[in-house]
């Protein structure tokens, strides 16, 4: 997956719930984007990732 720098998805507080698009590592400017601080959003991915490791 190649990272865009400019991207907001990780610090967007629908980011594990948007449905807006399946390409989140592209996203550079969304009309629906609300903005986190990237610690939270950090917080949200580890809590996610553990989430779908439990669910195998």
């Amino acid at each position: 997956m190649n990272t865009n720098p400019f991207n907001i998805c990780p610090s967007c507080t629908e980011v594990n719930i948007c449905v807006l698009t399946k390409s989140k590592e592209k996203v550079w400017s969304c009309s629906e984007y609300n903005e986190v601080s990237a610690e939270k959003a950090k917080e949200d991915d580890i809590t996610a990732m553990k989430q779908e490791v439990q669910a195998v």
